[in-house]
């Protein structure tokens, strides 16, 4: 189908099924996806998002596949149970009602089976392996649960190979059919045919298959398999070595992560971002040697730790009230120049009256007659166009960074500003979310488009007038805790995804510190100083001087590689499109190596900026630069992937919750969902959590679920949920 993914964690799409309710119409789809060495993915897609489906499902119980078969079925008549909706479809194509559950050969009991609550006859054809054996136990279970459950018979297909199905027995009379593809309908007589003959041979269920589901009001009955590995997925990421601080700044931020027993990498990438911000669209780099490609090294980046545990904001912070300083001092220089021009202004405008008094008196002429010296008007005429043309246009103030991000407001400070801003905000989920909101999609294209640093916006409205910015700039830079950013991420992973989160390209995760001790020592203020300066500096450091070369052309100076630079670069976009980029198989990863064709010439520039300001280089971006932001762009790749793994299912973490809550032994069995989410345990709060939570570890054979016959009167008791014993 068109409406899911066509690909899933680097696997194509094989095959899809879709689930109808009773009326036909579609609710749902399973996709499968599986790459040329055999490994697949079932994903089910039972979330409308627009007009397509998003990963996952919170129904519960899960609905059957076949409903719409099933509710054109006579009640009197044998409808068939199979493993898989596969095999179910595969039954289907030839004219046999056939139904299946969703989630494999463990999730039997997370099914809805009422729908055959009333029919007569149910065969039940379980795959040839003991799983296939224990699916159709549980369906039984499930279907003598039921007010009027059907007769059961099972029937085990003759010639099936180990761990065969349905599928498998159908191959064997039809050559060349992939399992997939539409039976040819002249061969559907004759397949019913030989099922019917298999039919001969069905058997009531085995008597273990009832004791077992008598004796289900215990866990220690229970047929448990090993139980597997439930466990967060977050990859380990690579510490930020001192030697990859620009060494300017490095004795500074080493200073600042010491004295608050942080990680470093938080005050490392503010201190990158503010650079970028401060160099803005101020100058250019043009990573080929020919080709006029041309990147502005403005960068968005995110710290992401727990609040209150790693420090995050402080970490930010102090690089932040450097540019906070810098902005300070340009408004009060501001300040002055603004009385200046205020002087300056009344003067001209004096002048200017003075000669409208004076072509008030010469309009009226002279003499009796009034006569009016054209001489006179045209030099009246001048001297007006020489003070209209000499006025000191309005002052404005330098600034650099804004916590505003409403267009308008964006727009005019970056008319006033055309190297650009950076906008800081110290929780960047709330911006996020405000973007994802209706009435923020236009604020957010504004500033994916302001990621770029070379785009122009004009605006009119009435009542506002004309809003026009000829070059639009924008750095971003803030915090985030891994919670909120986890389901943002989940629908990037699904469908909503327009390349926001890897415009983040300085994101950080870094591990928290394993060891803490008091530090309570005087601030390095010397190498504060010398971080300020070069920040300084850069604000109003002339390129051109430097070593940047701008033509008649050229929007702004630009700066090349050097030549051994430029083979650096060539080597690793070479290798990042060759290789990296071809051989990945996480499409967010995929689409995020992309954006690095952009970021390490953008870090080439920083640095080789920075060494300018420091007085330690000039002319075009040296090699050392070059390696430099090569050994970034590795950095930085380990965090991306940390950060990406978080878009797994959510359904997972509730997963890993719940699973640590019983085994720290505080979870009775049985229990049902209600008692969990009712204690309010964090990522266990809301019945959807916890019911995803429950299918997940039934899956992985934490939890067994045994459903209570439902009374005469009254509420149909809650599901109850057994624990593997050997948590207990």
């Amino acid at each position: 189908m068109n409406e899911i993914p066509q690909s899933y964690h680097g696997k194509p799409l094989i095959h899809a099924w879709t689930y109808c309710a009773t009326d036909g119409a579609p609710f749902g789809v399973v996709g499968r996806y599986q790459d040329g060495s055999g490994k697949k993915e079932i994903v089910p897609f039972f979330k409308r998002n627009g007009a397509t489906w998003a990963a996952g499902i919170t129904l519960n119980p899960r609905p059957l596949f076949g409903l719409d078969k099933l509710a054109t079925h006579p009640r009197d008549k044998a409808v068939f149970v199979v493993e898989g909706e596969k095999s179910a479809a595969a039954l289907q194509s030839i004219g046999i009602t056939a139904v299946s559950s969703l989630g494999g050969s463990q999730a039997a009991n997370q099914a809805d089976w009422t729908p055959l609550n009333g029919y007569k006859l149910a065969y039940l054809l379980p795959d040839a392996d003991e799983p296939g054996e224990h699916y159709m136990q549980d369906v039984y279970r499930a279907l003598m649960a039921l007010d009027s459950p059907p007769q059961c018979k099972v029937v085990v297909l003759s010639g099936l190979p180990v761990k065969g199905d349905v599928v498998d027995w159908l191959q064997s009379f039809i050559n060349d059919w992939d399992g997939y593809a539409p039976i040819a309908e002249n061969l559907h007589e004759a397949l019913r045919e030989e099922l019917r003959a298999e039919l001969k041979t069905a058997e009531y269920v085995p008597s273990d298959w009832t004791l077992a589901g008598l004796a289900g009001s215990c866990s220690s009955v229970f047929d448990w398999e090993k139980p597997g590995e439930i466990e967060t997925k977050t990859p380990p990421v690579q510490a930020l070595p001192p030697e990859l601080i620009p060494e300017p700044f490095r004795h500074w931020l080493a200073d600042v992560s010491h004295r608050m027993q942080t990680p470093p990498d938080f005050a490392a990438i503010s201190s990158i971002v503010i650079v970028g911000s401060i160099i803005g669209a101020g100058c250019s780099i043009k990573p080929k040697k020919l080709d006029d490609w041309e990147i502005i090294p403005n960068v968005w980046g995110a710290a992401i730790g727990r609040p209150s545990v790693v420090l995050k904001s402080p970490s930010m912070k102090e690089p932040m009230s450097l540019l906070e300083r810098l902005q300070a001092e340009y408004g009060e220089q501001y300040e002055q120049d603004k009385a200046g021009a205020e002087f300056d202004m009344l003067a001209n405008k004096a002048m200017i009256d003075d000669v409208k008094v004076q072509l008030s008196k010469a309009a009226k002429g002279k003499g009796k007659d009034g006569v009016v010296k054209g001489d006179d008007l045209q030099k009246l005429k001048a001297d007006y166009m020489e003070l209209s043309g000499n006025a000191e246009p309005e002052p404005t103030r330098r600034l650099f960074k804004t916590n505003e991000t409403s267009i308008q407001s964006m727009t005019v400070l970056q008319n006033q500003n055309p190297r650009g801003l950076l906008t800081f905000r110290d929780e960047l989920t709330a911006l996020l979310v405000k973007w994802d909101r209706e009435d923020g999609a236009d604020e957010r294209a504004y500033f994916l488009e302001g990621w770029n640093g070379n785009g122009s916006y004009t605006d009119f409205k009435i009542g506002r007038g004309l809003t026009e910015a000829p070059n639009v700039c924008i750095s971003l830079l803030g915090g985030i805790q891994p919670d909120k950013l986890r389901r943002y991420l989940y629908q990037a992973q699904n469908g909503s995804n327009d390349g926001l989160m890897q415009r983040l390209q300085l994101a950080v995760w870094p591990d928290e510190p394993e060891h803490w001790r008091l530090i309570d020592t005087i601030p390095n203020k010397a190498e504060k100083r010398r971080a300020f300066d070069i920040m300084k500096a850069l604000a109003k450091l002339d390129f051109i001087g430097c070593g940047a070369v701008q033509s008649e052309y050229d929007d702004r100076p630009y700066f090349r590689f050097d030549e051994a630079g430029q083979a650096v670069f060539n080597e690793w976009l070479t290798n990042l499109q060759t290789v990296k980029i071809q051989q990945e198989t996480n499409p967010l990863m995929i689409e995020h190596f992309g954006k690095f064709r952009s970021l390490m010439p953008s870090l080439a520039l920083i640095f080789h900026s920075i060494d300018i300001a420091d007085g330690k280089a000039r002319g075009n971006v040296s090699a050392q630069a070059a390696r430099l932001a090569v050994e970034w762009c590795g950095y930085l790749e380990s965090h991306a992937r940390r950060i990406y793994a978080m878009a797994e299912s959510p359904e997972h973490e509730a997963a890993v919750r719940l699973a640590d809550k019983i085994k720290a032994g505080i979870v009775p069995s049985p229990f049902t969902t209600k008692a969990i989410y009712d204690k309010g345990w964090h990522g266990l709060k809301d019945k959807e959590e916890v019911e995803a939570a429950c299918n997940i570890l039934i899956e992985e054979n934490w939890l067994m679920m045994q459903r209570k016959p439902k009374p005469p009167t009254g509420r149909p008791p809650l599901p109850e949920y057994y624990i593997n014993p050997v948590f207990l």
